[in-house]
C-alpha cells in the first residue's frame, strides 16, 4: 500500500541520482511510495509501471535496471521472490512507528542504512507496532487526509484493502509499451473476443503471473521469432489459457 514520503534537499545533487535519466529519476522517487517503512519494495516492473507511470510510454524494467546500475536501488531475492531496496532509505525516511512488509537480510539492512535511525534518536525502532493516536491512519494518508471507513469481513478496520486488479486497457497498454519495442506485434484493436479472453485471464491470474508470462515471452527465442519457421508470439497467443499456463511453467524457455 502506498505511503506518504518526504524529499531531502540533498537528493538533487546526489551523484547517483543525477546520473540517471529524467524518467528513471521520476520512477526512483515514486518507488519511495511503494516501499515499506524499511525501504523494500516488490520487484515487479509491470505492477510498478501501472502504479507509478500509468500515462508514460516507458519501460519500467529498463528503468529499474538503470537505477540498479546507478547504485540507487538493490535487487535481491528471498524465498524465490524478487524484491528491491532503496539506498539509504532509513536515513531520510523516518516514520514514527515503522511497519515492515517485505523480508530483508543483513546486506539489505546495510543498504537501506537501518542503523541511521537508532543512532539519530538513540533507540531501536519497533517493527509492526500499531500507529498511535497522533498518526494519520493509512487510509487518510492515501486519500489526502479524508477519513474512509474500510473494514474487513471479520470487522477488523485496520486490515489493508485488497489490491486493485488490473484492467483490460492497462494490460493492452503494458503489452504495447513493453513488448512491441522488442519486436512483438502491437495490439491495434481490443475486439469483443479479445476482451472476453482477457477478462478470463485477469480473473485467473495475478499481477505477478502476468509479469512472469511477459518475462517468459521475452526470454524465449522461439516466441521472439527465432525458431525454425520464424513464428512470433502475439497478444492473442498470450490470451490463450494453454499458452499462458505454459509460459508460467517455463515450457517456452528453451
Amino acid at each position: 500500500m502506498s505511503r506518504i514520503r518526504s524529499i531531502h534537499p540533498g537528493l538533487w545533487t546526489d551523484e547517483r541520482f543525477v546520473s540517471a535519466s529524467p524518467m528513471a529519476r521520476l520512477l526512483f522517487m515514486g518507488l519511495w511510495n511503494e516501499c515499506d517503512d524499511y525501504g523494500s519494495f516488490e520487484w515487479s516492473p509491470l505492477k510498478l509501471k501501472m502504479r507509478l507511470l500509468p500515462a508514460d510510454n516507458a519501460d519500467a524494467a529498463e528503468l529499474l535496471s538503470e537505477l540498479e546500475a546507478a547504485g540507487t536501488v538493490l535487487r535481491y531475492e528471498i524465498g524465490g521472490k524478487s524484491y528491491g531496496a532503496v539506498r539509504n532509505f532509513c536515513q531520510y525516511q523516518r516514520p514514527k512507528k515503522p511497519n515492515s512488509t517485505f523480508p530483508q537480510n543483513a546486506k539489505v539492512r546495510d543498504w537501506v542504512n537501518l542503523d541511521a535511525r537508532s543512532t539519530r534518536d538513540g533507540s531501536e525502532e519497533v517493527p509492526n507496532e500499531l500507529p498511535t493516536g497522533s498518526e494519520l491512519p493509512r487510509q487518510m494518508e492515501e486519500e489526502g487526509g479524508r477519513m474512509e471507513e474500510d473494514k474487513s469481513p471479520n470487522g477488523d478496520s485496520s486490515a489493508e484493502p485488497p489490491e486493485r486488479p488490473l484492467t483490460e486497457d492497462e494490460i493492452v497498454e503494458a503489452w504495447n509499451t513493453r513488448m512491441v519495442p522488442q519486436g512483438f506485434p502491437a495490439v491495434r484493436r481490443l475486439t469483443d473476443t479479445r476482451r472476453r479472453q482477457l477478462k478470463a485471464r485477469l480473473r485467473e491470474n495475478t499481477i505477478d503471473e502476468w509479469q512472469q508470462a511477459m518475462s517468459a515471452l521475452e526470454r524465449s527465442e522461439f516466441c521472439r521469432g527465432n525458431g525454425p519457421n520464424g513464428w512470433r508470439a502475439d497478444f492473442d497467443f498470450l490470451l490463450q489459457p494453454k499458452s499462458f499456463t505454459k509460459l508460467l511453467e517455463g515450457a517456452y524457455d528453451h
